[in-house]
């Protein structure tokens, strides 16, 4: 049995027995070699280029764990971020309770707004307790109980892996696997990202997904 030998082992032995023409291929690299980083980027580039999501990196002195999430295995992809303007926050549930937590996120578009999404990801405990004070001083409009709207001041920097078509949002168009980094207090609304940046960074025709 070859499941609890390393990677290395068991792909030599699928060379043995597998042409080479009947298997995906891929790059061995170590970091540590010189000029092993450059390759391990050259080659993100070149899938990412190519319309793949990224890279699966694999441990090659890993074991074989089925159906197991581990620091065996990794997938890279690449990030893109947007400084964008909050249009509205939800309440919080559960662990959250007591805050306003889950942000709606909305470009430039003309004199106003095109929603894209909504997260909660990437927040600390602490930015929780500052945005749901820097909030509730931002609401003027009447709310439905469960989401506050917000004047459209406060920026947000979001992390995002890409742009896929929506029908839920007026724009079209919305990010995948949104996450929060930072509040930008040095920019105001009107420096924010317009949703053409947001066109711009859907290579070839936009992910049809969601």
């Amino acid at each position: 049995m070859l499941l609890d030998e390393p990677l290395s082992v068991r792909l030599a032995a699928l060379e043995q027995v597998v042409p080479a023409a009947f298997r995906t291929t891929g790059v061995r690299v170590d970091p540590a070699e010189p000029g092993g980083a450059e390759r391990a980027a050259t080659r993100f580039a070149e899938v990412v280029a190519a319309g793949q999501e990224g890279l699966v990196i694999k441990d090659l002195a890993a074991p074989y764990q089925a159906g197991r999430r581990g620091s065996g295995w990794i997938k890279v992809k690449p990030r893109h971020t947007l400084d964008l303007v909050v249009l509205a926050v939800e309440r919080g549930n559960g662990r959250r309770a007591g805050t306003l937590s889950n942000i709606h996120l909305g470009a430039r578009d003309g004199d106003g707004f095109v929603m894209l999404g909504k997260t909660f990801k990437g927040m600390t405990d602490a930015m929780l307790a500052w945005q749901t004070e820097r909030f509730a001083e931002l609401a003027d409009r009447p709310t439905d109980g469960y989401v506050v709207r917000v004047r459209p001041e406060q920026v947000v920097e979001i992390a995002f892996d890409g742009v896929q078509r929506s029908s839920r949002y007026p724009g079209g168009v919305a990010l995948r696997f949104a996450r929060v980094l930072r509040y930008r207090d040095d920019k105001t609304a009107d420096q924010a990202d317009t949703l053409a940046d947001v066109r711009a960074l859907a290579s070839g025709p936009l992910d049809a997904r969601g």
